[in-house]
């Protein structure tokens, strides 16, 4: 199924609003997958790369980058005692 021949008319019904392009979904598809734990080499196959180096300079970045988020979303929600106890 191509998706970007199939988005215009999706789009033109009031009730669905479409704005995300294939490549945002191939762009998410492989952060979800790193994020998972799924191995490089899977990734890049899955998305046609001719190696794992390509695949990680694209999309390496967000395991830390999620990572360093979760810890300062979750700094929020938590008291000084409450990570003092995890300590």
């Amino acid at each position: 199924m191509n998706i970007n021949k199939h988005t215009p008319k999706l789009q033109r019904r009031k009730r669905c609003k479409i704005h995300t392009r294939f490549h945002d979904l191939r762009h998410t598809s492989a952060t979800l997958l790193i994020n998972q734990g799924v191995h490089a080499k899977v990734i890049s196959e899955r998305l046609g790369h001719g190696s794992i180096t390509t695949t990680m300079n694209v999309y390496g970045h967000a395991r830390s980058a999620d990572q360093a988020a979760a810890e300062k979303f979750e700094s929020l929600f938590t008291t000084k005692s409450t990570v003092k106890a995890k300590r």
